[in-house]
């Protein structure tokens, strides 16, 4: 047997972690001495504290890996727990690889900076047009590019070319990492009445891009995950002209990404309603 100084270095754990374990049931020493109150733990007792630790890594909680390592959990609980676990680790993979395209794109952004000049701003106005659309509050990004995927999918299916123009996405709030307010669409040459329900089954709404007197303008080529450079050409227009946003901006996608990984480049128009600041 081993006094817990012995088991501590061992395990390659502290000896205050082996006390916190027992007081909370989930791993008591073999033996404690009356005398002295040396506590002793066994060689087999060094399985028991790697699984304990093994189970934590996973990001169990204490109460978890107690239930498990006491045979309180059926197999189907645990394995719902891991599978839970799994899609909460996937996300965090998915979020931190968006993390990272942000990064580079600054990163290439701060390269560029010299080149942001080169995104010829131009003001036009828009008359009105039927829209058909889906508005949500979307929590992560990729939620809007499924929406987006879905979207694509159905109208192309359900909507004739000579009636459908170009995909439009109205961002109805601040961009944001999470909890984008947006509306997401088709421009029509004319308004159609057949419904045209999405894969979640949600319905297109028909409804009307309004007309605005004075948009500036760019348009762009690449990876949505980059748009932030033309936004960045149109705020320094809009301050050196003395503007400010007077409305939703627009997204109009006059090339859709083709199909398939390495090929998300998109040609897109960024619109800004803008009117002379007061």
């Amino acid at each position: 047997m081993f006094r817990i100084g012995e088991f501590s270095r061992i395990a390659r754990v502290s000896g205050r972690l082996l006390r916190y374990y027992d007081s909370i049931g989930l791993l008591s020493p073999q033996r404690i001495d009356p005398q002295t109150g040396y506590r002793y733990y066994t060689a087999d007792q060094l399985a028991h504290l790697n699984r304990i630790l093994a189970l934590k890594e996973l990001g169990l909680s204490l109460e978890q890996v107690g239930r498990m390592i006491n045979d309180r959990i059926s197999t189907d609980e645990i394995r719902g727990m891991l599978m839970l676990k799994k899609a909460e680790l996937e996300r965090s993979l998915s979020a931190e690889a968006a993390r990272l395209r942000h990064v580079e794109s600054r990163l290439q952004q701060i390269d560029e900076q010299g080149t942001l000049a080169d995104y010829d701003v131009v003001v036009k106005s828009a008359a009105s047009q039927p829209y058909l659309s889906v508005r949500r509050i979307f929590p992560r990004m990729d939620d809007v590019v499924a929406m987006l995927r879905d979207v694509v999918r159905t109208v192309a299916a359900r909507v004739p070319d000579g009636i459908r123009n170009s995909m439009v996405v109205v961002a109805h709030s601040d961009f944001e990492d999470e909890d984008l307010d947006l509306e997401i669409g088709f421009s029509l040459a004319r308004r159609i009445n057949k419904p045209l329900i999405l894969p979640d089954g949600v319905e297109m709404a028909m409804t009307e891009l309004p007309a605005v007197d004075t948009l500036a303008t760019v348009v762009r080529r690449g990876p949505i995950h980059q748009s932030h450079l033309a936004f960045g050409a149109l705020g320094l227009w809009m301050e050196a002209n003395g503007c400010g946003l007077a409305g939703p901006t627009r997204e109009v996608f006059l090339e859709l990404p083709s199909a398939g990984p390495g090929h998300d480049d998109t040609v897109m128009e960024i619109q800004f309603p803008v009117t002379k600041a007061a």
